[in-house]
């Protein structure tokens, strides 16, 4: 048995770490406390620093999103080449950088593991001429989130229901929620029986990608919420979410920007298809009309919103304009694909379909006992 301390940004860790691992996995506190961790004063000190002195003995490092400078075995999982610190300020930032990047190429980094394809894809852009580009290929990997399945069977659709929708998401314009909501208004209009759900935090505005920084630009959308349609249920346990999620027919996450759909991959473990769009590693895990549907956005060469603008730019009408007009375009486009769903005469059959597609996605993908298995061999090996 190996004793692996767990390290990094701690969030990213949960969905990306062995559920019921035979090792012992250790989470130490941050230096020099947890609430204020070293990182803050200047945010390299995280990868020499990174936390409270252990006691204990270990024999291995898996690091989330961080740079680790250590000679044991060590592990790094990331969603993005963010990582890298590669934007430094003045020379001597450069050169901690440098240092920090070519820590990858060293033989006791054993492993570098992206979460997605479209991870894989800007690491290996970023790091194109670098000298240690040969070395972190040789070792880079691609090992999906985990969740545990809780289905063994897709869904059913009874041609009497309504069609329940369900948003999940803390910020309400950057991940689809003020495109549920406009859809919600557009089917209420038409009289159509669907039924929108709504789980979040409401956060929008200065801070969020891709959202106008304004937040008070989202408060006609935000009154929606009290549509006859529209059921909000803030913030709730994750239990709940799963609940609902299995009580829906389909997760809605009209998505401007995310490095990965947690709450997709959470929605195909209870067998239930996702409508989303084909922003950076989501269609990695939808399949238009396999166990879901995309809503098509206009990409740029990052696989990016090709409209998102950034800095000051946001701050103008030209950009509210835009956001604007998109979450007008994602409702609409949403709509249409639900309105071909309930006019299908084989929706019954179709929609057991859909949730087959959606259930064998998190069975062969993100099944948290094939995963388990595969971080368990590396811990092993590394000891």
């Amino acid at each position: 048995m190996v004793k692996v301390i767990i390290g990094g940004q701690q969030h990213l860790s949960v969905p990306n770490l062995p559920r019921n691992s035979r090792h012992t996995l250790i989470r130490p506190k941050a230096f020099p406390a947890g609430r204020y961790p070293i990182e803050k004063i200047w945010y390299p000190l995280g990868s020499f620093i990174p936390w409270q002195p252990l006691w204990g003995k270990y024999q291995a490092i898996h690091s989330f999103n961080r740079i680790i400078y250590t000679n044991r075995p060590w592990f790094i999982t990331f969603e993005d080449h963010r990582f890298l610190y590669r934007n430094p300020n003045n020379k001597f930032e450069k050169e901690i950088y440098g240092f920090l990047n070519n820590r990858l190429s060293l033989e006791n980094c054993q492993k570098i593991i992206a979460i997605s394809d479209y991870a894989k894809f800007r690491l290996l852009q970023r790091i194109e001429g670098w000298d240690i580009e040969t070395k972190v290929r040789n070792k880079l990997a691609v090992i999906h989130p985990n969740f545990a399945v809780r289905v063994d069977q897709p869904k059913t659709y009874q041609n009497q229901q309504n069609l329940q929708l369900l948003f999940v998401g803390q910020h309400i314009a950057r991940k689809g929620g003020i495109v549920a909501l406009r859809l919600a208004k557009k089917a209420e209009k038409l009289g159509l029986p669907i039924t929108v759900h709504i789980i979040s935090g409401l956060e929008s505005g200065r801070g969020v990608p891709t959202d106008f920084p304004d937040k008070e630009r989202y408060t006609e959308d935000l009154k929606l919420l009290e549509l006859n349609n529209v059921v909000f249920h803030q913030r709730i346990k994750n239990e709940k979410v799963l609940e609902l999620l299995s009580q829906s027919h389909f997760q809605l996450m009209a998505s401007l920007h995310d490095t990965y759909g947690y709450s997709i991959i959470e929605g195909f473990s209870v067998a239930t298809p996702a409508i989303t769009t084909n922003v950076c590693a989501l269609p990695e895990l939808i399949h238009h009309g396999e166990n879901g549907y995309i809503l098509e956005l206009p990409l740029n060469e990052l696989r990016h919103w090709h409209n998102w603008l950034h800095g000051e730019k946001t701050k103008t009408e030209e950009y509210w304009e835009i956001v604007n007009n998109t979450y007008e375009y994602l409702a609409e486009q949403a709509l249409q694909q639900i309105i071909e769903f309930l006019d299908r005469s084989d929706k019954r059959e179709y929609y057991e379909s859909l949730s087959a597609g959606a259930l064998a996605k998190a069975q062969n993908l993100n099944n948290a006992k094939i995963q388990n298995e595969l971080f368990d061999n590396l811990y092993a090996a590394a000891g």
